[in-house]
């Protein structure tokens, strides 16, 4: 039973597998009163005037409601944010670290208007959103076994917000569409032009993560062939001291390379 738990642990991407371990950890901290919640939470005041810089850290870390539906917001995040890890950002840390830090940044420059202190929901609505753009005839299910395309996924959410938990959390939600919205507008605000300079990885980032990582051999520099457990994806060789792509943008493959890969089926969001 530990080796399965272990081998599960290791083949989550690295950056949801923090995010994994990491909600986990905190909601069952809280949940047996290891840890206060009003430590973790974003309290503008406390962050700003006490310097506890780690609260705009932390706040994306802290699940709300019940037992219950903190379990289902950790799986779903876990569910999306694998799947972008994977699929759009290819494996590539360093892209995907950045891409969360921009979605991030404006959820909690959003909240500092809306007076959200915890940052996971709507950063659950901001991957489901930019996730939904890639998937849109796929099929998911929710609650109850109701069954729709994926495209519609950010509106349920955010209408199951508004009606379970009231029109404060719908707000502090909705900035996570804001947000997506934002980082989709400057990726394909101009087509066949390059994305916004503003989404193109930092490079210290890229040289502080330079690998690739996937689930069969785990970190790799080898950009051409990335196994997935979905499938492989395959690059061509690029020129000498070209690098990998330096942008966080699906778009920005190199010139005439092809990506394979198997999709799989709808998520289960809940129920039975």
């Amino acid at each position: 039973m530990a080796n399965e738990i272990v081998d599960f642990i290791y083949s989550v991407p690295p950056i949801t597998r923090v995010f994994l371990l990491g909600t986990i950890g905190t909601t069952f901290g809280t949940l047996l009163n290891v840890i206060s919640p009003s430590l973790l939470i974003n309290y503008w005041p406390s962050t700003v005037y006490k310097l506890q810089l780690w609260r705009p850290f932390t706040a994306f870390f802290v699940v709300g409601g019940d037992p219950m539906s903190k379990l289902m917001e950790i799986y779903m995040f876990y569910t999306y944010s694998k799947d972008l890890e994977m699929e759009k950002f290819r494996g590539y840390t360093a892209d995907y670290l950045y891409f969360l830090t921009l979605l991030g940044s404006v959820i909690a420059g959003l909240n500092y208007v809306t007076g959200g202190f915890a940052y996971l929901a709507p950063l659950l609505v901001a991957l489901t959103h930019t996730w939904s753009q890639y998937n849109p005839e796929r099929i998911v299910r929710f609650y109850f076994g109701i069954t729709f395309k994926a495209k519609y996924l950010p509106a349920v959410l955010l209408a199951f917000k508004l009606l379970i938990e009231g029109q404060l959390s719908f707000l502090i939600s909705a900035t996570g569409v804001v947000a997506s919205y934002l980082y989709q507008h400057l990726e394909t605000s101009q087509p066949g032009s390059p994305p916004s300079p503003i989404i193109q990885t930092p490079q210290w980032l890229k040289k502080l993560l330079p690998a690739a990582w996937s689930v069969e051999s785990g970190w790799t520099t080898d950009t051409r062939h990335v196994q997935r457990s979905f499938g492989s994806a395959y690059y061509p060789s690029a020129p000498a001291g070209s690098g990998r792509p330096g942008s966080t943008s699906s778009n920005s493959r190199p010139e005439g390379s092809s990506v394979s890969f198997r999709w799989g089926r709808g998520h289960r969001l809940g129920g039975s």
